[in-house]
C-alpha cells in the first residue's frame, strides 16, 4: 500500500457548515415572508433541496429551475403566493441566497487541520459537486480559497462525484496517484464509495452527529492506520 501523500476533501458538510448557514439562512428568509419557522419547515426545505439538487445532478433540470422548484414545492403549502414567472421566482430565490450567504461558515477545526497538514507536507485537494461560481464564491468568503493545491467543482470538469473519474482527475491535478490519496467526505456513496472506487482510501465525517470523531481525529487515524 503506498504512503499516503495528499489528503483530500468534499466542501459541504464536511469543511464548510452548508447545513447550518441554509437553517439559518431559511429562517431569515422565511421569518420576512411572514412564515412561522419550526423544524417541520426546515425539514421539508431541506428536503426539497436535496430532491431538486439530484434532479440537477443528474441533468433532468438546469441549475437554475432546481431552486425554483424548490420555492414552488416549500412556499404554497405555507401560504405564500409565488410570482407568476420565473424572473420573479429567481428574485425571491435571490432573497433566499442573500440570507443564505450571510450566514456562511467554515467548522471551526478546519483551518488548523489544513495548516497542520501542510506543515507536514501533504499535497491538499478539494473535489466538491455544484454550480462553480457558488463553490468558489463560499471558499473566497470563507478564507479558503488559497487551501488547496488542487480544486475540482463539478460543473467546471464535467463530471460529478460519486463518478470516480471526478476523483481520478483530482489526482492528476494534485500530481500524485489516486492510491496515495486520502478522501475524506460526508457522503457514504458519492463521497467515500467513489473515491474507493477510483482507488483511493476514503473515511466518512458526520458532522450531524454530536458524538462522532471530529474531522482532526478521522483524518489522522487514517493517516495512521498506512
Amino acid at each position: 500500500m503506498r504512503a499516503v501523500r495528499a489528503v483530500c476533501f468534499d466542501l459541504d458538510d464536511t469543511l464548510f457548515d452548508h447545513r447550518g448557514s441554509a437553517r439559518t439562512g431559511v429562517r431569515r428568509f422565511l421569518g420576512r415572508l411572514g412564515v412561522d419557522v419550526d423544524e417541520v419547515v426546515l425539514a421539508e426545505w431541506s428536503r426539497a433541496e436535496g430532491e431538486q439538487y439530484e434532479r440537477w445532478r443528474t441533468g433532468e433540470i438546469d441549475f437554475a429551475e432546481q431552486r425554483r422548484e424548490r420555492l414552488r414545492i416549500v412556499l404554497p403549502p405555507l401560504g405564500v403566493a409565488l410570482p407568476a414567472d420565473e424572473a420573479g421566482l429567481d428574485a425571491l430565490f435571490d432573497d433566499y441566497l442573500a440570507a443564505y450567504r450571510g450566514t456562511w461558515r467554515v467548522f471551526p477545526d478546519v483551518a488548523p487541520l489544513l495548516r497542520s497538514l501542510r506543515r507536514r507536507g501533504y499535497r491538499i485537494g478539494l473535489l466538491t459537486n455544484g454550480s462553480e461560481a457558488q463553490q468558489l464564491d463560499k471558499l473566497a468568503r470563507t478564507g479558503l480559497d488559497a487551501a488547496f493545491d488542487a480544486v475540482c467543482i463539478s460543473e467546471q470538469i464535467g463530471v460529478q462525484k460519486p463518478d470516480p473519474r471526478a476523483f481520478t482527475l483530482l489526482a492528476e491535478r494534485l500530481g500524485v496517484d489516486p492510491e496515495a490519496c486520502l478522501f475524506v467526505g460526508d457522503d457514504p456513496e458519492r463521497d467515500v464509495a467513489g473515491a474507493r472506487r477510483a482507488g483511493m482510501r476514503a473515511v466518512l465525517v458526520d458532522r450531524a452527529d454530536p458524538g462522532a470523531p471530529d474531522l482532526a481525529t478521522v483524518v489522522e487515524t487514517a493517516l495512521d492506520a498506512g
